[in-house]
């Protein structure tokens, strides 16, 4: 039986929601490695399913109403205490999990293969709508880049191979469109979304093409495959800015590779074959794009196009398993990071800045890096299944590292703090970055 192909759900790393606390013993890190920065448990809720994923919102409350939903007194400034006010972040949507194997699959589909339901909330907490998703089907979950959308895409199976199509939601609930005909893979924070009509099986059929929708859902063009004969749609990624959008035609299993650059109308602006390039999107691989929008495009398996289609520079060779890529905050290094290594690299000629290696114990369940962000001037980074590391982003010393035990745990950050979603305890932790 051939697997089914283009797997990958959001399930987004699922911070706490208003549920009652239990008595259940917290899943506090059984080991912490002395270091010059501490994590500091600031938020902390209890729940009564597994949450693989969440979306965040703001408001500003009370202090003693943070308390009441999970913020602890170490949250507070000194001067957020004397105002009695303070800007909390809580959970909008909520990912439920099905309870089935948990992988993390890249920024728009992010960790959960399977999600039974999505929930939306107000600021008290009141579930003001439910989205299930155990009917008929596989579904798919993709966020917008600013995760103000959520795109619930239908996947084609070997026993439904013509099922297709998507429904996009804002994060009330509340339906925007609908696609009847291709599968939609990729949505802007304006609406705007990129389909195919995709193949179950790995490798899939050559040939077919990308369709771009504008806000309404209504089909603005057809991006035509310049390689019928060897690619398939595989992939898209819109900018965070929302104008743009990267597309690839490729196979999962050889070269080459086609990139597309389009405007969000599907003004076409280059293209890109890459002859001796495999991109490689799926589970097991899970490849990734950033786009820096007028500046670069990056993709983990080493390569840096710039804004033209140029090719800037290449470092395909020896990577290892590599599977995520980002820029950095200050737009001048690009993060690649997998396996057990950890890359900063100058965007300008692909030089190293700094690269850590991790050595992992022969009984150590840490199998790879996966899940990466820049929080001030750290980087957060999981190791798979339940690890936190902390590095300095100047320099990529190892600050600190936590483990947690008997769990699988995925990672979010939000208006400065870095959450931990402890799937097997059903818990969230907030946790607050605090130098020595």
């Amino acid at each position: 039986m051939r697997k089914i192909f283009f797997t990958a759900i959001i399930a987004f790393l699922a911070i706490g929601l208003y549920a009652q606390d239990t008595a259940q013993v917290e899943p506090l890190p059984v080991q912490q490695q002395t270091g010059k920065v501490n994590l500091k448990v600031v938020y902390e809720k209890t729940f009564d399913e597994p949450i693989v994923d969440v979306i965040f919102d703001t408001a500003t409350v009370s202090i003693e109403e943070a308390k009441k939903v999970g913020w602890k007194e170490g949250a507070f400034t000194e001067e957020e205490k004397a105002k009695g006010k303070v800007l909390i972040s809580y959970p909008k949507v909520i990912f439920v999990s099905q309870g089935r194997e948990l992988i993390w699959y890249g920024p728009a589909r992010r960790s959960s293969y399977y999600t039974k339901e999505i929930r939306f909330y107000d600021r008290n907490g009141k579930i003001i709508n439910r989205l299930s998703l155990k009917e008929f089907g596989e579904k798919y979950v993709y966020l917008s880049p600013q995760q103000k959308y959520i795109l619930i895409a239908k996947i084609p199976t070997e026993w439904a191979p013509g099922y297709s199509g998507g429904i996009l939601y804002d994060i009330d609930g509340n339906k925007i469109w609908e696609i009847e005909g291709p599968t939609p893979i990729a949505v802007s924070d304006e609406c705007y979304a990129v389909a195919a009509y995709l193949d179950w099986q790995i490798p899939p059929k050559p040939g077919g093409d990308f369709y771009v929708y504008d806000s309404k859902g209504k089909l603005l063009r057809t991006i035509e495959n310049p390689m019928k004969e060897k690619t398939a749609p595989l992939f898209a990624e819109y900018s965070k800015d929302g104008e743009y959008a990267i597309l690839v035609f490729a196979m999962p299993t050889f070269p080459p590779t086609e990139l597309i650059l389009i405007t969000k109308a599907g003004k076409i602006i280059w293209k890109k074959e890459l002859s001796k390039y495999r991109f490689t999107p799926h589970r097991g691989s899970n490849e990734e794009i950033d786009i820096l929008p007028y500046k670069v495009i990056g993709l983990s398996g080493g390569i840096i196009i710039d804004w033209e289609g140029n090719l800037k520079w290449e470092r395909t060779s020896n990577w290892g398993g590599i599977r995520g890529c980002t820029f950095s905050q200050n737009e001048q290094n690009f993060y690649i990071y997998g396996a057990n290594r950890l890359y900063s690299l100058n965007i300008d000629n692909g030089k190293n800045i700094w690269e850590h290696t991790q050595h992992w114990d022969s009984e150590d369940k840490v199998l790879k890096f996966v899940e990466m962000f820049e929080i001030h001037q750290y980087i957060g980074i999981k190791g798979h299944p339940n690890k936190i590391f902390i590095f300095e982003s100047k320099t990529g010393k190892l600050k600190t590292e936590v483990e947690y035990s008997d769990t699988q745990i995925f990672l979010t950050q939000y208006n400065g703090h870095i959450f931990v979603i402890d799937t097997g305890h059903k818990k969230i932790l907030g946790l607050k970055i605090e130098e020595e």
